[in-house]
């Protein structure tokens, strides 16, 4: 600190100071007006010309360095952070009672924020079938198997339309069996053997009798002479005409018998049982929906999962239609294979790849960590931030029931691991 004292004439030096006028302001006197401020001493007192040490200086060069003293500290506490969540978190014992893996092998590559998302989700609800609900199994976070009954509708409506179907299916088959009678019936090859010798039999009687009448004519037109011979000869001539008649109409019944219905005839007989078999089989098929329809009225998990909430109670009214609100019963998940959505930014995009290895800390269970793999990679990047977004499948412990830490929503650090090179 320099200290200055400049001399300048006062009215006690000089006698002549009542006349002479006060000299003009010099820049040894400015300079000696700034540095009297800046010394310590009484606020500034007058004439102090003490030996003091600046204090300004020193403020500044101790608030410089207790400025310089947080900066390090927060970066020291962001460092220990980052560190604990690339090491799966702080050491201690897991929730579950179960040790904690041991770290995987492999070189920090980058960490990211995750949700946990499930697999597979579904809404659940009656197929095609709607009515009230007369039974109801479902509970919120439950595990349920494949199959197992979730809820049941009134099924009344639909027990009458089986009950339909199946009486029509009954006339159909019975429709049917009475065009296949009428077509074996003109069918020669179901002809028996019984009628054909029947027939057979009726012509040779009816030969027989042609033969008898045809002598008794001759007899009485050899006898001639008297009227009542006439008479008896044109009851013979009748008689044996009429026997010819049986005789032929015998003959042709044999031969259509053998040879069949026409060709026409026997093609409309086909028609009718090609159309009564049409029957049935629509009759079949609307007894095979009735009973579907009354089917579906129970309604079971399509899935084994998990029940992540639930949207109808006992005795509301359901429709599949009903898109929105009223449709569905529930909506399951399966969390036996959780996934992991995150963002990545562009620019990081190139450390990332399908098939890499990755390790998972929910931020709920910090002494937990998940292995996992980078499944996919969506094809389509969001413009608004510039990311991509990938998605992680995790891996369970084989003792751990699936939602029992990881459910859906929930977020957590995943970090990603970059292969080793193999050593030579």
């Amino acid at each position: 600190m320099i200290d200055l004292e400049l001399e300048t004439p006062t009215a006690a030096d000089s006698p002549r100071a009542s006349r002479v006028p006060p000299p003009a302001p010099s820049v040894n006197g400015e300079l000696r007006d700034r540095v009297q401020k800046l010394r310590l001493g009484a606020g500034g007192a007058k004439g102090s010309r003490g030996g003091g040490v600046a204090w300004l200086p020193w403020v500044l060069c101790l608030a410089l360095a207790l400025t310089w003293a947080g900066v390090a500290m927060r970066t020291y506490r962001a460092t220990a952070k980052d560190g604990d969540a690339a090491g799966g978190g702080p050491a201690g014992g897991s929730s579950s009672g179960s040790a904690k893996p041991p770290p995987s092998s492999g070189t920090l590559q980058l960490v990211l924020k995750g949700y946990v998302i499930p697999a597979r989700q579904i809404t659940v609800s009656p197929i095609d079938v709607g009515g009230k609900i007369i039974e109801l199994n479902v509970v919120e976070g439950k595990l349920y198997k494949q199959n197992d009954l979730l809820a049941k509708l009134d099924p009344a409506s639909y027990d009458a339309a089986v009950a339909e179907a199946r009486a029509t299916l009954a006339g159909a088959k019975q429709r049917l069996a009475a065009a296949d009678s009428r077509r074996d019936e003109q069918d020669p090859k179901a002809v028996r053997q019984v009628e054909y010798d029947q027939v057979e039999e009726q012509l040779k009687e009816a030969r027989a009798n042609e033969q008898k009448a045809k002598r008794d004519y001759d007899r009485l037109a050899g006898a001639g002479g008297s009227a009542v011979a006439g008479r008896e000869l044109q009851q013979g001539e009748g008689e044996y005409k009429a026997a010819a008649a049986r005789t032929k109409r015998t003959e042709a019944d044999l031969k259509l018998l053998r040879a069949g219905p026409r060709p026409e005839k026997m093609a409309a007989l086909v028609a009718d049982v090609e159309a009564a078999r049409a029957d049935v089989g629509a009759a079949q098929a609307r007894l095979t929906n009735a009973e579907w329809r009354r089917g579906n009225c129970e309604i079971k998990a399509p899935i084994a999962g998990t029940v992540l909430t639930k949207s109808a109670e006992l005795g509301n009214l359901v429709n599949p239609m009903a898109f929105s609100g009223g449709g569905g019963v529930c909506v399951m998940a399966d969390l036996a294979e959780p996934e992991i959505d995150m963002k990545v930014a562009e620019r990081d995009i190139a450390k990332v790849k399908v098939g890499q290895r990755c390790r998972f800390v929910p931020d709920a269970y910090p002494d937990r960590e998940y292995v996992g793999r980078i499944d996919r990679i969506m094809p389509i990047a969001n413009r608004s931030d510039n990311t991509i977004n990938l998605r992680v499948k995790v891996t369970l412990p084989a003792d751990e029931t699936p939602g029992t830490f990881l459910k859906p929503d929930m977020g957590g650090a995943v970090t990603f691991l970059a292969d080793e090179p193999a050593k030579k």
